[in-house]
């Protein structure tokens, strides 16, 4: 077997927020270009070792512990074999951190999932399992490291690359669809850090609670979220972008994560929401005749993390038309 050399691109979830964790729940995802990189060659044994700034893990078989992540992908791809895995595998996630150590905000751990699961599947020379399976598995991997939760919108964003709809449910899946109009995507840091796992658990009680408002919450989601990935115009599309505003600001003063954030200088509000479970990371969907001049590409300066007031400026996001790419 020739070294298996491949890069995966990050995400983010535009639209969706909660809903996507639902049956039939729809969120509108982009592929980020900034990549995790996998190397894998032949081994007698398996050791899986990774690589982000200030730190690093070896992980074998028999140390087990220092991976969950690992760990659960092992599993998974050596059911799917049927056989041990044997190779030596780099993974690196550096691009998805801040020189400090602290994450991006742009879905590294599904990045890594998607990368392990193809490059050990490639390494164990495992032709016979066709490329449509993969993304599959990598959901399932990235799920049971989590205990069971997770939607997945990050795993298959990652792995098909350009933007789409996410169909969220047991068996997710994923339908590309273009940006309705042409905007720029650009990042901003929220007031303080929010905790995904508890935001979750908030709605859900939640959503146990006031199944009703739940069930209407979840309708009114998905078709303002349809109604913007079939928008032709700006006025249109910027209509449900605030529509889907709205409903996160809601939403989040029913379960007690706030989704409301303060807009930097530059910004037009209309365009702007927050991204994710609360209000850590702000979102803005600019034409681009209206972006700001001084806004720098992702990874120019620190992105996320504390200390907050570190975080200097706007971000634009560049768009990874391509998921998974295998390198000769």
């Amino acid at each position: 077997m020739n070294t298996v050399r491949l890069t995966v691109p990050g995400n983010i979830l535009v639209l969706g927020e909660y809903a996507v964790l639902e049956e039939g729940g729809l969120g509108l995802a982009v592929a980020v270009e900034t990549r995790v990189r996998l190397e894998a060659e032949p081994a007698a044994d398996l050791v899986i070792q990774g690589t982000w700034p200030g730190s690093s893990i070896s992980w074998t078989p028999d140390r087990r512990g220092t991976s969950p992540l690992v760990e659960a992908v092992v599993e998974v791809v050596s059911r799917r074999l049927g056989t041990a895995v044997l190779a030596k595998v780099r993974v690196d996630s550096t691009a998805f951190f801040t020189p400090e150590g602290r994450k991006t905000g742009l879905g590294s751990s599904a990045a890594v999932s998607v990368a392990l699961v193809c490059g050990l599947l490639r390494a164990a020379g495992g032709p016979g399992v066709p490329v449509s399976e993969m993304p599959g598995l990598a959901v399932k991997a990235h799920r049971y490291a989590q205990g069971g939760r997770g939607s997945g919108y990050d795993v298959l964003t990652s792995f098909h690359g350009g933007s789409g709809l996410f169909h969220g449910g047991a068996a997710p899946r994923w339908e590309a669809a273009p940006l309705p109009v042409d905007l720029d995507i650009l990042l901003f840091a929220g007031p303080a850090p929010i905790s995904t796992a508890d935001s979750v658990a908030r709605y859900s009680s939640w959503k146990a609670l006031n199944p009703g408002a739940a069930r209407d919450f979840l309708e009114e989601s998905n078709n303002a979220i349809r109604s913007f990935a079939g928008s032709g115009t700006a006025a249109s599309a910027q209509e449900w972008l605030g529509r889907c505003r709205t409903l996160g600001i809601e939403l989040g003063r029913s379960i007690g994560v706030t989704a409301e954030l303060p807009v930097p200088a530059g910004l037009d509000p209309l365009w702007c929401k927050s991204l994710g479970a609360g209000n850590e990371l702000g979102l803005c969907l600019a034409p681009r005749d209206a972006r700001p001049r001084d806004a720098a590409p992702l990874g120019a300066g620190r992105l996320g993390g504390e200390p907050r007031a570190a975080m200097d400026g706007v971000r634009v996001v560049q768009r990874a038309e391509t998921g998974v790419a295998w390198e000769e």
